[in-house]
Formats: C-alpha cells, sequence, structure tokens
C-alpha cells in the first residue's frame, strides 16, 4: 500500500473527513436561512429597536464565508495538524521514517489534507448558493465560482501553514492553535491598506466583493499566496528531514 492510498485511508477511517464537511455543510445550511429569516426573528422582539441593514441575496453566502473563516478555518487547522505534526508519536515517526523519506510522507498528507479542506469548503458553498437561489435569489454563477475557487485556494495556504508550523512545533495542538494564530494576525496586516491587496487574506474577501457586483484585482494576492505556499512547503519538509527524532 502506497503512502497516498494510506493518507486517503487514515483520513476516512479516522472519520476526520466528516468534521470538515459537517462544520462547512452546516454553515452552508445556516447562510441562507440567516439572511432570509433572521429579520423576521429579529421582529418577534417588538421591544427591542435594531437598526439592521437590508438583506440581500448575497447576505446569503457573506453569513456562509464569515462562519467558515472561524470555525471552518479552525477545523482544517485541527485536522491538518493530526496529520502533518506525524512527528507527535515518537514510535510512529521512526517507523514512517524507516521506509520512506520526509518528502514522500509529508506530500501525500499535506495533498490529500487541502484537497479535503478545498472540497468540504466547496461543498458548503454549494449549499449557501443553492439555499441562497431557493430562499432569496440566484447569483451570477460565474462570480460565485470564481470566489469559491480563490477562496479554496487560501485554504491551501492555511493548510501549508499548518505544515510549516508542525515542523517547529512537535505537539498536535500547539500546531493548529499557533496556526490559527498566525492567519488571525495575517488577516490584521489586512487592515494596513497599502499591503491589503497583496496579502493571502485578501482572497478570502474575494467571494463576498464579485457577488455585490464589485472588482477584484486578483493578481497580487494570487502571486504572494502560491509563492508562500511553494516556500511553507519546502522550508517544512527540509526542517523536518533535519529534526532529530
Amino acid at each position: 500500500m502506497n503512502l497516498w492510498r494510506l493518507e486517503w485511508l487514515r483520513l476516512v477511517r479516522t472519520k476526520r473527513w466528516m468534521i470538515l464537511f459537517g462544520v462547512y455543510g452546516l454553515f452552508g445550511v445556516l447562510g441562507p436561512l440567516t439572511a432570509r429569516y433572521l429579520p423576521d426573528i429579529l421582529e418577534q422582539f417588538g421591544d427591542v429597536e435594531l437598526d439592521l441593514p437590508q438583506m440581500t441575496p448575497a447576505d446569503g453566502i457573506t453569513q456562509y464565508v464569515g462562519n467558515a473563516q472561524q470555525l471552518g478555518l479552525l477545523a482544517v487547522a485541527f485536522v491538518a495538524a493530526a496529520a502533518l505534526a506525524f512527528d507527535s508519536n515518537a514510535e510512529m515517526s521512526v517507523f514512517l521514517r524507516t521506509w520512506a523519506t520526509v518528502r514522500n510522507i509529508f506530500g501525500p498528507r499535506f495533498v490529500v489534507n487541502a484537497v479535503a479542506a478545498v472540497t468540504a469548503f466547496a461543498f458548503g458553498a454549494a449549499i449557501a448558493y443553492i439555499g441562497t437561489g431557493v430562499l432569496l435569489e440566484w447569483l451570477d454563477f460565474v462570480d460565485f465560482l470564481v470566489g469559491v475557487g480563490l477562496h479554496a485556494w487560501y485554504l491551501v495556504f492555511a493548510v501549508a501553514v499548518t505544515g510549516f508550523l508542525a515542523s517547529l512545533f512537535r505537539n498536535v495542538v500547539a500546531v493548529a492553535l499557533t496556526s490559527i494564530g498566525a492567519l488571525i494576525v495575517l488577516g490584521l496586516l489586512s487592515l494596513f491598506r497599502p499591503i491589503a491587496d497583496w496579502l493571502p487574506s485578501a482572497l478570502v474577501g474575494a467571494i463576498d466583493l464579485l457577488i455585490r457586483g464589485g472588482s477584484f484585482d486578483v493578481l497580487p494576492a494570487l502571486i504572494v499566496t502560491t509563492l508562500a505556499i511553494v516556500a511553507l512547503v519546502v522550508v517544512a519538509v527540509k526542517r523536518l528531514e533535519a529534526r532529530e527524532v
């Protein structure tokens, strides 16, 4: 059995894929429902005056992306950390390294978990898109699809960040939490406008901007994110190769 199939079976049999699909699927359902019915629900509290903006069809997707960017990203970090921090179990690490190179161990784990994260996000996004169309109004599919693709590439970057931090820390929880922390800090840097369009976090907001009819210069963030993914993976592999088990 090769390591690619082994990693796929590990993801399936440990039920970790269910965490990803469950989280993104749930938010895919809740996003359109929130956009459609939240104003009606709040109206039932007649004694409370809330000045809420008028909900639009795009808010069904916005609600999904906002929730997915929080708990969804947390799920991605923990699932990826469980796979990429393979040195957390010394005995398993020694066993793996005796019959495979670090590159051959890391590669399948990185790719399989990145694909799982992207697929789960796309699954939730499809539910949110259909729900928005049924409950509110159908949005432009091309803009939606481009936005999903850009957000998906950000998730690949998030898995690469987790892989890099797995070369710094051994503990799965430490890797996952520091990954989330690093991504939060990166998101905060987007508040600095001169560099905001160049940061990977710019890809997260692309879908909301596109479905609302806005324009988005994707090239700067896409180039930086792609180079960052390659650099993080290369450095992670080199550090793991040099690490003593």
